[in-house]
C-alpha cells in the first residue's frame, strides 16, 4: 500500500539558514572572525610579555625619581640639625615599596699635622682631628638605592654612585669646616604608604689652627661618590676605590669639625 505521507516543507526561515550555513560566504566570514580573534591573542600575549616589563620598569623609574626628591628634602631640613639650626626635625616622606631604615658601615677619619706649641721642641705634629662612624638613612627601590650620608644625598645604581646633593663641606680662604654626621639607630620601615623621620642631637665644633697637610680617608657604601665630590668639586687629590684617601696640600689652615651623633626614629 503506496504512503500517502508527504514530506514536511521547510519553511522559508529554516531554508535561508541551511542555505547561509552551506554558503562560501558563511565559510568565509567564519575564517574571517577566527583570524581576528587570533590576532587579538597574539596582540594581547605581545604586550603581557614585552609591554608589562616596560611598564613597571617606567613606572620604577618615576619611584625613583620621587624618593630622590624626597631625600634632598630630607637632607635640607636634617642638615638644620647638624649645624645647630634646630635641635630637632621631623620629616614625613612617602614610600614606594623597598626598605627605609638607618644603616651603613662608613667610617671616616680625618688627619693633619699641627703645630705643637707645647711639644718639647716645639714643632709640627701629626694628629687625628676625627675618627667616628658614618652611618645615615637609605630607601632601596628595586636595585637602586637613594641615601643620605655625611650630610650628602648618594644614589647607588647598580654600575655606580652618583651625588645628588653635594656635602655641605665649607673649604676656601684657607678655612675648612667639615660636618662629620652619624645617625644612630636601628629603626627601619618596609613597604608602601607614608613613614616618618625623626632626628635630635646637638652639634659640637672643634677647632684647629696652624693645620696643614690635612688627609680624609672614608670607607663604606658610598666611596665612589665621596671620591669623585673631593676630586671634581673640591680639587683634592684622591687614592683608592673602596676605601678612598683624599688630601688638601694646604698650609696654615684654620679647621672647623663639626660633630654631631643624631639619634633616629623611623616609622
Amino acid at each position: 500500500m503506496a504512503s500517502n505521507m508527504i514530506a514536511p516543507k521547510k519553511s522559508k526561515k529554516f531554508s535561508e539558514i541551511d542555505r547561509l550555513i552551506k554558503s562560501d560566504d558563511a565559510v568565509s566570514e567564519t575564517l574571517d572572525f577566527v583570524v581576528i580573534v587570533g590576532i587579538l591573542i597574539l596582540a594581547f600575549g605581545i604586550i603581557s610579555v614585552s609591554g608589562y616589563p616596560i611598564l613597571k620598569k617606567a613606572q620604577e623609574a618615576k619611584y625613583i625619581e620621587n624618593t630622590k626628591q624626597s631625600f634632598v628634602l630630607l637632607a635640607d631640613s636634617v642638615n638644620k640639625v647638624a649645624i645647630g639650626k634646630a635641635p630637632s626635625t621631623s620629616v614625613e616622606m612617602k614610600m614606594y615599596g623597598g626598605r627605609l631604615g638607618i644603616t651603613g658601615n662608613g667610617e671616616i677619619t680625618i688627619n693633619a699635622t699641627i703645630y705643637n706649641s707645647t711639644k718639647v721642641p716645639p714643632g709640627p705634629e701629626e694628629t687625628v682631628l676625627v675618627e667616628s662612624k658614618l652611618q645615615g638613612i637609605e630607601n632601596s627601590i628595586g636595585d637602586v638605592v637613594v641615601a643620605y650620608e655625611g650630610t650628602a644625598v648618594w644614589t647607588k645604581y647598580p654600575d655606580g654612585v652618583v651625588n645628588l646633593n653635594r656635602p655641605i663641606i665649607v673649604n676656601r680662604s684657607k678655612v675648612l669646616i667639615f660636618p662629620i654626621v652619624n645617625i644612630a639607630g636601628k629603626s627601619s620601615v618596609a613597604g608602601e604608604g607614608m613613614s616618618r623621620i625623626e632626628v635630635e642631637g646637638e652639634p659640637v665644633v672643634t677647632p684647629y689652627s696652624n693645620v696643614s697637610n690635612l688627609n680624609v680617608s672614608i670607607m663604606g657604601d658610598y666611596t665612589e661618590g665621596w671620591k669623585n665630590y673631593f676630586e671634581n668639586e673640591l680639587k683634592w687629590e684622591c687614592v683608592g676605590q673602596e676605601s678612598v684617601s683624599c688630601r688638601l696640600n694646604e698650609t696654615n689652615m684654620n679647621v672647623y669639625i663639626v660633630k654631631i651623633e643624631m639619634n633616629a626614629n623611623i616609622e
